[in-house]
């Protein structure tokens, strides 16, 4: 963050307040009450019905409330200096965008840290003038690292609204009528599954699937992406109001009266009804949208890595309301630049193309997949457990050995890849998630490649 000459007037002009006597004595009593005040802090967002959605309580207990110990502490050290501080603010600001706290709820707490270092400064032997004005410097200072935050938060706030608004474009400009028919036929599959489980099967078989279990295709897609593609379309809520009443009241009498085959044939056409009903609406909400083609990385069609943040956001807010989980995949091809020596930019180029179709073929419909770089993609893979996150970078690995790569002239390969996997642990800063999955690879790499590594 850039220190303006505003800004730096403003902040010497704090500091003159108190002797570094003084400033010692702040930051002596700063240290010793940190802890406690971050628990204290915590405490009272988590009883906000606002903030204790975002913030699990485990992820505060661990991390968060040390790395606010850790703030307070560096904020006050006498040696700190304007840059060191504002970039810190700088950090933490962007963080609460990614995070989605708000502006007032850090208000809020820091309301709560003046209140607590206030009350540890009266305990102290500073003389009463001395405490006064030691009292005064400490409010300042917290006005001045939130006011700093709050600039970076509402700089990294505009950037994701941004972002979530041209993630939500490049939706819209997909070829939309393939992917009509892409829900269409997972609609039906899901009925097709249902009846077959509800109705033709022997009743020890029956395995009622549910969309919210993710074993649906088409589930999986309304949930993570049709929300976020039809934003505000109201088809979107009927749709899940149909499916609601399918699982919560038509499944439920259907077993019931499944050997009555008067009856049981009455159930299955109102489950009919309510199908068809659906396939109106998703169809009245994809003729309801026609735009341009955009969006994706050119050379590879996987979406652009500036809509990972909008999408990555919003599965962590997914994750904390139905509890759920998700895991986040960094994979990047092996020997790839080795390849673009070898038989041209043109050819690896082309190799990179199909092998981001082959592996888009092993990830669901609700997944997403990034290109990141050169020879680096991103997959998001939405509700899913470790066994199963597992069990998906083994494919990724297996489809990459097996398939065989062509250039445009006679140059072909085999490609391997490494993977980093990590899965969501209840932090809501999407960066970290990022960060670990990274640092994941980077182990898969030194291993030699060819290998996946679980992030701890």
């Amino acid at each position: 963050m850039t220190s303006t000459p505003l800004r730096q007037r403003t902040w010497q002009s704090t500091r003159d307040l108190v002797d570094k006597p003084t400033r010692q004595a702040v930051a002596t009593a700063v240290d010793h009450a940190a802890d406690a005040l971050a628990a204290r802090f915590y405490a009272v967002l988590l009883a906000d019905p606002q903030a204790s959605g975002m913030l699990d309580h485990q992820v505060v207990n661990t991390r968060l409330r040390a790395s606010l110990a850790r703030w307070m502490r560096e904020l006050f050290k006498p040696e700190s200096t304007l840059d060191a501080c504002m970039t810190t603010q700088e950090r933490a600001g962007a963080a609460h965008a990614r995070m989605g706290v708000s502006i007032e709820l850090v208000a809020q707490g820091a309301r709560v840290l003046k209140r607590g270092i206030a009350q540890e400064l009266a305990a102290s032997p500073l003389p009463r003038p001395a405490l006064a004005l030691a009292v005064q410097y400490t409010y300042e200072m917290v006005d001045l690292a939130v006011d700093a935050m709050n600039q970076a938060y509402a700089s990294g706030s505009d950037r994701l609204s941004r972002s979530d608004e041209a993630y939500r474009l490049q939706f819209l400009s997909q070829n939309m009528k393939a992917e009509r028919e892409r829900q269409k036929s997972g609609l039906l599959e899901w009925a097709n599954q249902i009846l077959l489980q509800y109705f033709w099967e022997a009743p020890e078989a029956m395995h009622p699937p549910g969309l919210e279990s993710g074993s649906s295709q088409f589930g999986l897609w309304l949930r993570h992406k049709a929300s976020l593609l039809f934003d505000g379309a109201p088809q979107v809520a009927l749709i899940e109001a149909h499916i609601a009443r399918i699982e919560g009241e038509l499944l439920p009498e259907l077993a019931r009266v499944r050997g009555q085959r008067d009856t049981s044939l009455t159930v299955v056409r109102s489950i009919t009804l309510q199908v068809d009903h659906i396939k109106r609406l998703l169809a009245d909400m994809f003729d309801s949208y026609v735009a341009e083609e955009d969006g994706h990385d050119a050379p590879s069609r996987l979406l652009n890595r500036r809509y990972f943040p909008a999408v990555a956001k919003r599965e962590i807010a997914l994750a904390q309301q139905h509890h759920s989980s998700f895991a986040a995949v960094a994979l990047e091809l092996d020997g790839l630049e080795g390849l673009r020596a070898s038989a041209g930019s043109s050819a690896a180029e082309r190799m990179v193309h199909q092998a981001a179709e082959a592996l888009a073929d092993r990830v669901r419909a609700g997944d997403f997949m990034f290109r990141l770089g050169d020879a680096q993609m991103l997959l998001l893979l939405v509700e899913v457990g470790p066994q199963q996150a597992q069990g998906v970078a083994q494919g990724l690995l297996n489809c990459c050995r097996e398939r065989a790569l062509t250039g445009p002239g006679p140059a072909s390969a085999r490609l391997t890849a490494s993977i980093g996997l990590a899965l969501f642990d209840g932090h809501p800063d999407f960066q970290r998630l990022l960060d670990r999955a990274q640092q994941a690879l980077q182990a898969a790499r030194r291993e030699g490649g060819d290998c996946s590594v679980l992030s701890d």
